[in-house]
């Protein structure tokens, strides 16, 4: 069975764009480091991708993500692009599976419902988030993968790992950096900060892998700051506004967030450091600086929650419209996708899951009426 799964998926990679999109660009670029050459030069993209590659393609994708995402990739740029492909697309649906089922020991256990677990694992697996990213090969799912692999080991005490694992949320930082902080300040507050250690470990041993393949790469990072298109419009808050040219400060929303890992993290008594990483993953995807439809995929943690409390409130009526919203929300997704909107248009995603999860937690508070520890 495994097998047969494996030959359709290499059938499907080989002859179709499916897991390419973003790819093109983090593993040409990852090449050229793999060859000790500039992996944000514009022009030796170019070459690499419509040359050596031959994208066929009449515009040059860039990799603008920070340089250990080119460390991770590092053992890709030693295969043939089809065949790496395949690779990346395997890696991310193992990734993908993996985080879920973590998710769901995490959130979900303790419910005692085994079926609920089963449904959010078929939810996962058809949110429009989660196929467009693995359509495109994309890398936010290392960003799942670290956040919620660090709460994971954090539950079974072992700080030291949970804090390197951290380094995987490098790749897309702006996505994770309220949770991370707070990651940080519970290591700290529990004085465990071999935590701390781990990450910093993790981060230097990607420092000397990129000097060991490229000496120069500081100056290629800050480089590749000057030319970034930080102006794009994507499906934020500050990228609504920007692009409906009402105010370009929208982009710069979240710096009035960061207080809130330093209050939840006073309150650890009563509010868990699940509800805490879920809660500031659902705002920041919202107000983030940057941030594409498919990087929306890290609402899978919040969402988890949100199963979570619907599983506590045991209201079938809920059950029914939270039901039947979900799917006509990701089926109105799925329909902007397939008349392919602009990017933008996505904003509302993140909000609707905000929304959901004010109606949701406001139930179950105003059911429990109690002094017990928040869920999870």
């Amino acid at each position: 069975m495994g097998f047969v799964f494996l030959r359709l998926l290499w059938n499907v990679t080989s002859t179709t764009d499916v897991g390419g999109g973003d790819f093109t660009g983090y593993w040409s670029a990852t090449y050229l480091l793999h060859n000790g050459q500039n992996p944000y030069d514009p022009k030796l993209l170019e070459f690499i991708q419509h040359v050596q590659m031959q994208t066929g393609l009449d515009f040059t994708i860039m990799a603008w993500n920070p340089p250990t995402l080119f460390v991770f990739l590092l053992p890709l740029a030693w295969l043939p692009f089809s065949t790496a492909k395949f690779v990346m697309l395997l890696m991310n649906l193992v990734i993908v599976l993996g985080a879920s089922l973590m998710l769901s020991n995490l959130y979900l256990s303790s419910t005692g419902k085994p079926q609920l677990i089963l449904i959010y694992l078929v939810f996962v697996i058809i949110q429009p988030q989660v196929i467009s990213g693995l359509f495109m090969g994309q890398v936010t799912f290392f960003v799942l993968l670290g956040l919620v692999s660090s709460m994971a080991l954090i539950k079974k005490g072992k700080w030291f790992w949970a804090g390197a694992v951290l380094v995987f949320t490098s790749v897309k930082p702006h996505m994770a950096i309220l949770a991370m902080i707070y990651l940080l300040i519970l290591m700290a507050q529990h004085h465990q900060y071999k935590g701390w250690l781990g990450l910093m470990i993790a981060g230097l041993a990607c420092a000397i892998v990129l000097f060991v393949f490229r000496s120069s790469w500081i100056n290629d990072l800050l480089g590749e700051m000057s030319i970034a298109p930080v102006t794009w419009a994507t499906p934020t808050i500050g990228g609504l506004l920007s692009y409906l040219h009402i105010s370009e400060y929208g982009r710069y929303l979240i710096i009035l967030l960061l207080p809130l890992p330093f209050l939840l993290s006073r309150y650890q008594t009563t509010i868990s450091m699940e509800f805490s990483v879920a809660l500031l993953t659902l705002v920041t995807v919202p107000t983030t600086f940057f941030g594409w439809s498919y990087d929306q995929a890290i609402l899978l943690i919040p969402i988890a929650l949100i199963f979570e409390l619907i599983s506590r409130l045991n209201n079938k009526v809920f059950n029914f419209w939270f039901a039947f919203t979900a799917i006509v929300a990701s089926l109105l997704n799925y329909c902007q996708r397939l008349w392919n909107t602009n990017d933008v248009y996505y904003f509302w995603i993140p909000l609707f899951w905000c929304l959901i999860f004010g109606v949701t937690w406001s139930l179950y508070s105003l059911k429990s009426k109690s002094h017990d520890p928040i869920p999870s």
